[in-house]
């Protein structure tokens, strides 16, 4: 590890874990500019020759190792994937946008809130919301797992855990918000779905440790008052909140069929291998549940960063064929 900085006997054992399976050596760097969940540079996501730990500098304390242990995890489980030739992540390419930016123009078409709005806004929105989602799958399996294994293993985190947690979900639920009214409602709910089944999978998992954002968020208070006479009322047909419990409940299960790891059983190199499958094994059945399976494609990370690099290309491309039909 390179970087001098005051760890915690625990982050300092789960680096050394972390660049003993991976053959990475780990440097750490404090930035201003650094986002709240902090950053991970390594060969895998961006292609580099170094393993970087990017985090805030306004982290301090057990808050700081949390967010950075968040991302060794996510290192290892990558790493340990590589190692065993299992390393597939989802990626796309010009057919498979096209595909699925076309089935978003149809949804904007069918949506009478949104049926106007391809004429005023930005083509662009379709490529936003195909890449929104890839992003949404990948980034919420990965730190879920990161966060059960830390939940499980490493106690000394949990206080600082429950805090970010709690940060997160808040700011999830509302990272859309501003674009509800722009966007077909189906892709509004399923995001949201997503990050009500991470906190409710969470609350469910490591509820003895008093984690469980579903009853501390004040957001999702309003998911305890929907029953099933009042959402199969009338006036629950067009509500986020109702349409967002019965999406997240399903995606919810599937995250309990999908998670077979033993959890509480001694870490080792076969333990993250496992974990590494099933996430992917969630990230699967969640495209299957929300129709998205033909829109991606399961590649190495080299052909994610490829197809990344011509996504100006691929965008365009995929408009010509929608919009010249």
């Amino acid at each position: 590890m390179i970087g001098e900085f005051h760890l915690s006997p625990d982050l300092r054992e789960l680096i050394e874990v972390t660049e003993g399976l991976t053959g990475s050596e780990i440097t750490l760097i404090r930035k201003d500019d650094a986002p709240f969940q902090g950053r991970l540079v390594d060969r895998y996501h961006t292609g580099a020759d170094t393993t970087q730990i990017i985090f805030p500098s306004s982290v301090r304390g057990l808050l700081k190792d949390y967010i950075i242990g968040k991302r060794c995890l996510e290192l290892l489980f990558y790493g340990v994937a590589e190692k065993n030739h299992d390393l597939l992540v989802l990626s796309f390419d010009r057919e498979s946008a096209a595909v699925g930016m076309k089935q978003i123009y149809q949804d904007y078409m069918k949506d009478e809130s949104t049926q106007h709005l391809l004429f005023e806004k930005p083509a662009s929105t379709l490529f936003y919301l195909f890449s929104l989602f890839r992003e949404t799958f990948t980034d919420v399996t990965w730190a879920l797992l990161a966060d059960i294994v830390i939940g499980k293993k490493i106690p000394s985190f949990r206080n600082a855990q429950v805090y970010y947690l709690l940060k997160e979900s808040m700011r999830d639920m509302h990272s859309l918000e501003s674009m509800q009214s722009e966007i077909p409602h189906r892709y509004f709910v399923m995001r949201n779905s997503v990050f009500y089944a991470r906190d409710t999978i969470l609350a469910y998992i490591l509820s003895e440790f008093k984690l469980n954002p579903v009853i501390n968020i004040p957001e999702l208070q309003q998911f305890k008052t929907l029953d099933m006479r009042q959402m199969m009322d009338h006036r629950w047909s067009r509500s986020t909140w109702a349409h967002t419990k019965q999406v997240g409940d399903a995606m919810t299960n599937i995250l309990k069929l999908s998670l077979t790891v033993d959890f509480e059983r001694t870490p080792d190199e076969a333990y993250y291998r496992e974990v590494f499958r099933n996430g992917n094994g969630v990230i699967a059945r969640w495209l299957t549940m929300t129709a998205m399976q033909d829109w991606f494609r399961w590649e190495h990370p080299e052909k994610l960063r490829e197809m990344m690099a011509r996504t100006e290309e691929i965008e365009r491309d995929a408009l010509i064929e929608i919009f010249s039909e």
